[in-house]
């Protein structure tokens, strides 16, 4: 039987749980660090949805480990146990919380999609990539400047980037784990996907700035990875005319 020393014990033990989950959630970096405005958002969102299962987790691992221990009885049971009787006022709090926390998320979550549209809807301004994935490697063009490389995708910082992906063979995946963003290379069609960088770096310091195809596409599926360079605009600007002088300049020299 369940008594008020029980609930007490449990509370107490869901609490220090739940406080346990939540601090460690915020004190311990979940994701690697952040390259672009549109994965900042889908962190804090992320991070909020991880908060908000620990005590739920907690509960879940508290209850049945109190039971575990507390009710758990030597040898083999000789009949069945007692009834058990709802409690309609338990039952009533029970769905309304989750109820409640459902509705939050639901909203939550619309009001991060409407930020990351509206950042995909300012493409007056934006640079556009088109990202080729073939197998094995990608191959990116900047077609309002009149570049193409297969060396790595340089982005300047600050600056929204609008990604055209398509494919040449099979099907890909277009992935930067520090954007947080990634659609699906399909041969005969062109996805596309926004990010803003927001922070100087390259792949030789931070192995997440690359562009990884994250969709099985065959034997070197795992090896088929892009470095990522954000720079700042004047560097990107240099970047550019030395491309552009690389690809005029005859064959052989």
């Amino acid at each position: 039987m369940v008594t008020r020393r029980d609930l007490f014990l449990l509370a107490t033990a869901w609490a220090l749980l739940t406080t346990a989950g939540v601090v460690l959630v915020i004190a311990v970096p979940l994701f690697p660090p952040p390259a672009a405005q549109e994965a900042r958002v889908i962190d804090g969102a992320m991070g909020l949805l991880t908060a908000l299962s620990a005590p739920v987790f907690a509960l879940v691992v508290v209850g049945l480990g109190y039971c575990l221990v507390r009710f758990r009885r030597p040898g083999v049971p000789d009949g069945d146990g007692p009834p058990l009787r709802g409690h309609l006022g338990l039952e009533l709090t029970w769905v309304a919380v989750t109820l409640a926390l459902v509705v939050f998320l639901a909203f939550y979550g619309s009001f991060s999609l409407v930020e990351l549209r509206a950042h995909a809807e300012h493409e007056q301004d934006a640079l556009v990539v088109q990202a080729t994935g073939s197998q094995w490697f990608w191959e990116f063009s900047y077609p309002d400047l009149g570049v193409r490389t297969r060396e790595a995708l340089v982005l300047p910082v600050g600056q929204r980037v609008r990604f055209q992906v398509l494919a040449t063979d099979v099907v890909h995946s277009f992935w930067v784990p520090a954007f947080r963003v990634k659609i699906d290379a399909v041969p005969g069609l062109v996805t596309s996907v926004v990010a803003t960088p927001d922070r100087i770096g390259q792949f030789q310091q931070d192995e997440d700035l690359r562009v990884q195809c994250a969709e099985l596409c065959g034997l070197g599926h795992g090896a088929m990875a892009s470095p990522v360079v954000i720079v700042e605009p004047h560097e990107f600007q240099a970047w550019i005319a030395e491309q552009r002088e690389r690809q005029l300049r005859p064959q052989g020299r």
